[in-house]
């Protein structure tokens, strides 16, 4: 029986809102839950759902709606349940924390706060932002879907006044050794970025850190900046500050490449930054980066190594990054394929990170033929269904028609549990591939949350006797709550290989499908 409750004017982010669908659902007596605000968007959710009515149609995008699949009686129990949930939500009694309702008001109760995180709807979230510029603030905008003139005009604002506006749509950032969004935890040294990748910026900085350099700021500017409308005005502001940070040793940018206009302005600045640079354009061309002085980067990790070497004074080595890489995964990537059967011959790829799964597309393609994925990116064939795959087929799971009403895999890797058992279950399937991100904001066991699906795989493939390589990497480092020894150990002790990347990963599963395919 399909129930619903409405808490009016209870505006909650989506990390709430994983949370609430998770703790209703496991309620005795409840099939499914799910936990939205009352967004147009949310509302095809709840038609899915079933419960959509004439209550939920009328409700507003600040509230709170959460719609079960349940007996009949369970509804005191989901109120009690959610009361419990937003109750924690408020201080503490005797806290110090402080609450305000309005930027305005945050700004006066404390002149020296200088960075506003808004994660609001798109509709409202360029209203907030502007408010916090003309108060001084720099802002942050997890929020997405803000129009194309709320974010000319927040830039504009920012420029004249000398702050940044990371996003919209900026999932990471290190300001002052403060990680900011989905980000997570690393030392302090002498290595800035500017990124309008999440994930990327998060895997450059995971990867420096563990090879025991640090970051000095690491400034997210949201994937549209570097469209020809913006201009990169966050990526130019941020090398800008790099450049004249005496913290920072060496910068490393991170994007898909620019539009023309906007990338001859960001070569132009790197002539003048007087700092080593390093460039990782996702599928962009190297002579261009070199002709500005760069050092161009083929993956992420080469990225990372690039810039560790010259922050400690050390030429990045030459050669063939992406060759020297394979060569030392062959003899692993033959182990593996020996170990399939003959009617196992294709790669399945599901992502969490955006960056990685175009990372991803962008190593394999060169390497595996008949490449399919969702994403419209690279040389692959776009697939008509997204919840089948077809050959070899890589699969961005934070895409909207998964996402539409749930968190995003980022935050809640759940939503990956099905689709790994039904991959896992295609006799066609040899190498299951897929990435988890660690970090603040992040879920709190992303490998516990996938760990029955993956044990559920390995006891069927065994009882049908065949053997499926399954491939993982970790963005993550051991400063993250999560902790990342403990993550990675709970995916080996199920038979996953994990790699310290995610293009080691991807060239991993490539050479084991190119060993099947001889």
């Amino acid at each position: 029986m399909i129930q619903t409750m409405i808490k009016s004017n209870n505006y909650m982010d989506s990390v709430f809102l994983m949370k609430t669908g998770k703790a209703v659902g496991a309620l005795d007596g409840v099939k499914k839950a799910v936990a939205v605000m009352g967004t147009d968007l949310n509302k095809t959710v709840l038609r899915e759902f079933g419960a959509l009515n004439a209550e939920t149609e009328a409700a507003g995008t600040n509230d709170l709606i959460v719609a079960v699949d349940a007996d009949e009686d369970v509804m005191a129990a989901v109120e009690e349940c959610l009361a419990g949930l937003l109750n924690a939500k408020k201080p503490a009694s005797g806290s110090t924390a402080q609450q305000y309702v309005s930027v305005e008001q945050a700004a006066a109760a404390d002149p020296e706060l200088n960075l506003a995180v808004i994660s609001l709807p798109g509709d409202f979230a360029a209203y907030e932002g502007i408010k916090a510029l003309k108060a001084g603030m720099h802002v942050f905008m997890f929020s997405d879907n803000v129009p194309l003139e709320d974010e000319l005009e927040m830039k504009r604002i920012g420029r004249e006044k000398g702050l940044l506006v990371m996003g919209p749509g900026a999932g990471t950032a290190i300001i002052d050794n403060i990680s900011i969004g989905l980000m997570s935890k690393v030392r302090r040294k002498h290595i800035g970025i500017v990124a309008a990748s999440g994930s990327g910026l998060q895997e450059v900085a995971m990867l420096v850190h563990n090879w025991g350099e640090g970051i000095s700021q690491a400034i997210g500017t949201g994937g549209r900046d570097l469209s020809k409308e913006v201009g990169g005005s966050t990526m130019l502001m941020g090398m800008d500050i790099l450049k004249n940070d005496p913290d920072t040793d060496v910068i490393v940018l991170i994007s898909k490449p620019p539009h023309p206009d906007t990338m001859a302005k960001m070569f132009a600045a790197v002539k003048t930054m007087g700092k080593p640079v390093v460039i990782f354009f996702l599928g962009g061309k190297a002579s261009d980066v070199e002709a500005s002085g760069a050092y161009c980067a083929k993956t992420l990790e080469e990225a990372a190594s690039m810039a560790v070497a010259l922050a400690r004074g050390e030429t990045p080595e030459k050669g063939d990054y992406v060759a020297s890489v394979c060569e030392e995964l062959l003899p692993l990537a033959k182990a593996e394929a020996a170990k399939l059967t003959g009617g196992q011959k294709y790669l399945r790829g599901l992502f969490c990170g955006g960056t990685h799964s175009e990372e991803a597309v962008m190593l394999l393609q060169e390497m595996i033929s008949d490449l399919y994925s969702n994403i419209n990116f690279g040389h692959v064939t776009m697939m008509e269904n997204r919840h089948v795959s077809t050959k070899n087929c890589l699969v961005d799971m934070g895409d909207e028609e998964f996402t539409v009403g749930k968190p995003h895999p980022v935050m809640d890797p759940s939503i990956l549990n099905d689709r790994l058992v039904q991959e896992g279950s295609d006799p066609d399937t040899a190498i299951l591939l897929f990435d988890l991100l660690l970090g603040y904001g992040v879920h709190e066991d992303p490998a516990g949350t996938i760990a029955d699906s993956l044990r559920q795989i390995r006891e069927k493939t065994e009882a049908e006797g065949r053997h499926i390589c399954m491939i993982a990497s970790i963005c993550g480092t051991d400063l993250d709550p999560q902790d990342y020894q403990k993550q990675k150990k709970t995916l080996e002790d199920l038979g996953v290989i994990v790699l310290e990347s995610n293009g080691r990963a991807a060239l991993l599963s490539g050479l084991i499908a190119k060993e099947v395919q001889k």
